[in-house]
């Protein structure tokens, strides 16, 4: 199993990186099998390839990327899902896997963890390149006086 790294900008740099896929609507089983990349500019999404085979949805798959300046929130869900909003109403979801091994799809639930991490990340990403919320509506704790 293999992913195909998208292309970065000059000063574009990878921030955090997370194994997972998109699922079939509400269900638990996968579309497509993507890494998802957090870069000081972008959330991409680098589709698998097995075998070294072309994927026909690897352009389904890069599709789903958008820049940090259009997600407007990213949230868990349940399981190991997590949902990113943009500001053309589009959602995006993405369940994690755990890092290592094949990624199978009952192992899920063991990478909650993961799933609560990458929210993190991608909410820390935002903040940094100025496109998200504050703290106090982003969860952190933050508050107004």
């Amino acid at each position: 199993m293999r992913f195909v790294q998208p292309r970065l900008a000059s000063d574009e740099r990878i921030l955090f990186s997370q194994r997972g896929y998109f699922p079939f609507g509400a269900t638990p089983l996968s579309a497509a099998g993507a890494l998802l990349i957090i870069t000081n500019r972008r959330l991409l999404f680098a589709p698998v390839r097995i075998w070294r085979i072309r994927n026909p949805v690897e352009d389904w798959v890069r599709a789903k990327s958008m820049s940090l300046s259009d997600v407007t929130a990213a949230e868990p869900a349940s399981g190991a899902r997590l949902t990113i909003s943009s500001r053309y109403g589009d959602t995006v979801s993405f369940c994690t896997v755990l890092p290592t091994g094949v990624g199978f799809l009952w192992q899920a639930r063991d990478a909650v963890p993961y799933r609560d991490e990458t929210v993190r990340r991608i909410r820390e990403a935002m903040r940094i390149s100025g496109s998200g919320p504050g703290p106090a509506e982003a969860g952190d704790g933050g508050g107004s006086p």
